[in-house]
């Protein structure tokens, strides 16, 4: 089980990414641009979606596994996890 904090600092994370895509639009809508601003408004929101990633699985982990007593589901569905993580 996921403890309160643990959640709350997860959900911290998404406000963060939210606020981040929300100034990558304000970006967009400005007209005067700035590519340079933008450029690092995308490369921080996708680090950020990855560092997320990583949290979420990490925190999240143990409870799936114990959810599920089937190991062959267990087996596929991470294979799964690790190729939609890695495909583009």
């Amino acid at each position: 089980m996921v403890s309160q904090e643990e959640k709350t600092k997860l959900i911290h994370r998404i406000n963060r990414i939210q606020g981040q895509l929300e100034a990558i639009k304000k970006t967009i809508l400005e007209d005067e641009k700035d590519c340079e601003k933008a450029i690092l408004l995308l490369k921080a929101s996708h680090q950020a979606m990855k560092k997320f990633g990583e949290a979420y699985i990490q925190e999240y982990m143990d409870s799936c596994f114990k959810e599920r007593k089937n190991t062959n589901s267990i087996e596929l569905d991470v294979k799964k996890a690790i190729k939609a993580a890695f495909s583009l």
